[in-house]
């Protein structure tokens, strides 16, 4: 049975994390490339987690654990940002919403 719930929040985090890279690389602030690199990782773990889910793979549960541990940096991360920036605030909490999902898995 598909667990819809962190589907969903996969890909909402997947969308978050994408906007929130995007708009990191279009300050062109040296501080943000950390941020942009584990958006960008992020947000491709997200949608592989969606495809596991999706064929039922017998590695699912492994890869949600590794998602929800890469979820969890990204939203430190996102954290630092958050008083300044809207898209880090909307990304640190899709990626908290996403790895409490996926720790349930």
């Amino acid at each position: 049975m598909k667990n819809n719930a962190m589907i969903d929040a996969c890909l909402a985090c997947f969308a978050a994390c994408e906007m929130c890279a995007t708009a990191c690389i279009k300050m062109v602030n040296a501080s943000h490339t950390h941020c942009i690199a584990l958006c960008r990782d992020c947000a491709d773990i997200c949608a592989l987690c969606v495809k596991f889910e999706e064929r039922e793979s017998a590695f699912a549960q492994q890869l949600m654990a590794v998602c929800a541990d890469l979820c969890i940096a990204c939203a430190e991360e996102c954290d630092k940002f958050a008083a300044m920036h809207d898209h880090c605030k909307e990304c640190a909490n899709a990626c908290r919403e996403c790895a409490e999902e996926c720790m349930a898995y």
